[in-house]
């Protein structure tokens, strides 16, 4: 978090969102967006075509061939691909970090922009304010309160404007040497701090634009990408060993890698900003091991009091759920990336050096890291085991607050179930808020150990 306090970030704050974003909500990303256009014009016959035709040359090109098969009805194909299959939208942890910082400022601070065609940052802060939000194609000269910039246009189940998509789209955009969104960016950076996220850089228009503002901007403002290694697809081991081919890389074109593990940390990082520049911050993972430490001081005592309240919300969750049985476990992060087995309804823990550690992130091997990771509830069936007491698994992470900074995730309630998931999934409705009341309590209990003094 250091490298937010030298950035710029105490004048003004911009955001541009890329697909990641909106994907985690349910959208597609460019390459499955490209592949439905493909396959609906008849340019390719099948999703392994299009992924061949995609993969071998400039994709830029591959959806050109769309567009004149679409011909008049381009805009409205547009809208059919990329809402294909949603029934309900909702912004992402993403979006909703991006516009808690937006409103908890002033007016003029923070600036919303998206790479994104669809409308869930106008949605969130709808949400939240009840007031109109505007989407704008070109730069703002209403006197509106909230306003998200689309540089790549807008398209929603009604309409679609300013779509920028396919090579002749960018080409002409790029040639374009006083277009709106060139001078947006180097406006952006001119005020402060510009953190990217969500995006992979391989827009040519974008890249083309940031190295041009890039040279223009005070050296105290930066341009901040937050990479995370869920977007690489890759192991920890494997993220290991590009870290630092992947900070030289973006260092070489002008921008301030901050590499993550996880989409969530994205989020969480966002939600820190108004905190990090005090002198008194403490990072997320600091807080974690504080927690920890706290609670690993008092492990005898606390033992037979966690218990006692497991086997209290146990009895909730029974109802809830409707069964005769379950096992509910609390985890614990350490502070160093794991997840410790701290204390479970049908045992009382005498050795705390026994206590079962596994890792965390989006790809943990146990629901419970990977709970943590995603920063989701999360359902999943177990493997089939004749000596198993349990065939599934609800995993629920827990806020835990904290008296001066933003809450974080930093414990886990794992609840073993006798039946498959799906027989709960489908019945969410009857147990998702007494799950998230029981979490909240957590929350606040373990930050009353450690934080409260």
């Amino acid at each position: 978090m250091e490298l937010f306090r030298r950035s710029g970030l105490e004048t003004h704050t911009t955001f541009l969102l890329g697909a990641g974003a909106s994907v985690t909500s349910g959208l597609p990303g460019w390459d499955d967006f490209a592949t439905r256009l493909l396959i609906q014009s008849g340019s390719v016959a099948s999703p392994e075509t299009a992924e061949i035709l995609l993969a071998r040359q400039d994709p830029l090109i591959a959806v050109e061939a769309a567009r004149v098969s679409f011909g008049d009805r381009w805009q409205q194909k547009l809208r059919i691909a990329l809402y294909e299959g949603v029934t309900s939208l909702k912004p992402s942890p993403l979006h909703l970090a991006v516009v808690g910082h937006f409103l908890s400022g002033d007016d003029a601070d923070t600036s919303l922009a998206t790479l994104n065609f669809d409308t869930l940052l106008e949605q969130a802060i709808e949400r939240e304010t009840g007031e109109e939000v505007i989407s704008h194609v070109e730069n703002a000269t209403d006197h509106m309160q909230y306003r998200v910039h689309h540089l790549h246009g807008v398209i929603t189940p009604q309409r679609a404007d300013a779509v920028i998509l396919t090579l002749t789209d960018f080409s002409d955009l790029i040639a374009d040497t006083e277009s709106w969104q060139l001078d947006y960016l180097e406006s952006a950076l001119d005020k402060g701090v510009l953190i990217i996220a969500g995006t992979s850089y391989r827009d040519p228009d974008v890249r083309q634009w940031l190295h041009a503002a890039l040279r223009k901007k005070p050296l105290k403002h930066d341009a901040m990408v937050l990479l995370a290694r869920q977007s690489f697809a890759v192991s920890k081991d494997q993220f290991a060993e590009i870290r630092s081919a992947l900070s030289d890389q973006w260092r070489a074109v002008g921008l301030q890698p901050v590499l993550l593990e996880d989409h969530s940390d994205a989020a969480q990082i966002i939600r820190e900003l108004r905190h990090v520049t005090l002198p008194s911050y403490l990072s997320p993972q600091q807080r974690s091991r504080l927690l920890w430490e706290a609670h690993t001081r008092r492990f005898q005592d606390l033992q037979s009091t966690h218990v006692d309240q497991l086997e209290r919300d146990a009895s909730t969750m029974r109802e809830a759920l409707d069964v005769d049985r379950l096992n509910l476990t609390l985890w614990l992060a350490n502070g160093e990336g794991e997840l410790v087995k701290w204390a479970a309804q049908d045992r009382v823990y005498r050795d705390l050096a026994a206590l079962r550690t596994v890792s965390t992130g989006h790809d943990s091997e146990w629901i419970a890291g990977k709970a943590l990771g995603v920063d989701e509830v999360l359902i999943q069936d177990l493997p089939d085991d004749p000596t198993r007491r349990w065939r599934s698994v609800l995993a629920a992470p827990i806020p835990v607050p904290h008296p001066d900074f933003p809450a974080h995730s930093a414990a886990v309630l794992t609840l073993g179930l006798p039946e498959e998931a799906s027989r709960y999934d489908a019945s969410s409705m009857m147990w998702a808020g007494s799950l998230a009341e029981i979490a909240d309590q957590w929350g606040l209990e373990l930050s009353a150990v450690a934080f409260d003094h």
